[in-house]
């Protein structure tokens, strides 16, 4: 019987690739890191392309500044949850100077009618829906969504934002806890339904919030425990046409989410601070939607695992460090031949493993999914099993 190895191959690198998992819009003004675990993270403002097609916005007093570093402490939090559970979280990112593009506004202010602008803010959009559809699809509705911005205020705290205003989040727990603040919330569905059966203002800022968590964690964010609310003389992020958008507050959206606006000193500033709080975050995210909604991670298909056991040769190492050579063994066969693939079955490279066992892979794989056949003598495929490069 025939046999496919199935190599997974997900690569951090900006070399020249081969072949993509990312998916890229228009010009690669935006585009969809895909992942399989049950988080979903958007990054509007990290972008720094500046095409001269696309002019300076100035439409309705656009605000221009870009949330620095935010695009790099995603893919940090990214590589820290693979590390952690073998699988990616979903990631969309808008390349595009906050000048030219603002995808947190609605169509007209973000875009300010140019052509080349409205389809990056449309596709942008159109990602973060497919990312929630996917996960939500793959882990029963269990799924997080993040809005990751960055904040320039004083205090150097997180700010998360329920779209609950910093006067709302003022009020007493009984009052967040009616009906008509649980509708604002962009938590609606989890305070109406979580494991714990914890009300409104105890996701918001008990002990198990995010918040609380990620104070605890080395991070003060406001609400927690520990910083219930901003002061009436405090500046605060609630979140923003995104949240509002791709998150339960809308009707016809199901996702638990909010927005993260993270302070410079401390968690943006630095490659160590960003890897530092991407460890942290990864630990704080894993044990609230372990503790809020039960998901099984189990469900995200991680990379990285021997599908099926009836040849006991191994593709190793795995991971594989992009420029590094694959190779086989614990086999019995001779001459055996390899072909890769890419995900839409395209054909990306070939070629005979050596005599040390070595597979070449003689092009640079940048991130994505492919497939790798190992070929005996007669032409017959004979392993299948998953393998992850980084």
């Amino acid at each position: 019987m025939k046999k496919i190895l199935f190599l997974f191959l997900y690569l951090v690198t900006s070399q020249t690739q081969c072949f993509s998992q990312t998916l890229n819009g228009t010009n690669s003004y935006v585009e969809y890191q895909v992942g399989t675990l049950p988080i979903v993270i958007s990054v509007p403002h990290g972008g720094f392309r500046n095409p001269t097609s696309i002019p300076t916005r100035t439409c309705n007093d656009p605000v221009t500044v870009t949330d620095a570093y935010t695009i790099e402490t995603a893919e940090k939090i990214s590589a820290v949850l693979f590390a952690a559970t073998g699988c990616y979280p979903h990631i969309i990112i808008c390349n595009l100077d906050r000048s030219k593009l603002d995808c947190n506004r609605n169509l007209a202010d973000g875009a300010c009618d140019n052509a080349q602008a409205m389809t990056a803010w449309t596709e942008y959009h159109n990602f973060i829906t497919m990312a929630l559809n996917t996960a939500n699809s793959q882990h029963n509705n269990k799924i997080l969504f993040v809005d990751l911005h960055g904040h320039g205020h004083t205090i150097q705290r997180i700010e998360l934002g329920y779209l609950l205003s910093g006067a709302e989040l003022r009020y007493t727990d009984a009052t967040l806890n009616t009906s008509t603040y649980i509708n604002q919330s962009s938590i609606k569905n989890l305070a109406l339904n979580n494991s714990n059966n914890y009300t409104h203002s105890q996701l918001l800022r008990g002990p198990q919030s995010i918040g609380t968590l990620l104070t605890n964690a080395g991070f003060p964010a406001v609400p927690s425990q520990q910083d219930p609310y901003p002061l009436s003389t405090e500046s605060y992020f609630n979140g923003g046409y995104t949240t509002e958008t791709h998150t339960c507050f809308n009707p016809s959206v199901t996702t638990n989410g909010f927005q993260m606006e993270l302070n410079y000193e401390g968690v943006r500033n630095s490659n160590s601070n960003r890897t530092l709080f991407a460890e942290k975050f990864k630990n704080v995210v894993l044990n609230y939607l372990n503790t809020h909604t039960n998901v099984v991670l189990g469900s995200c298909t991680p990379l990285g695992t021997d599908e099926h056991n009836e040849n006991e040769f191994i593709i190793y190492p795995n991971p594989l460090k992009s420029g590094s050579q694959l190779f086989i063994k614990g086999t019995t066969f001779n001459n055996l031949r390899f072909r890769i693939f890419n995900s839409l079955g395209q054909e990306i490279t070939h070629g005979t493993v050596n005599k040390g066992n070595e597979i070449d892979v003689n092009c640079t794989l940048n991130k994505g999914i492919y497939i790798i056949s190992i070929l005996n003598t007669e032409g017959s495929e004979i392993k299948k099993l998953k393998l992850l490069i980084n």
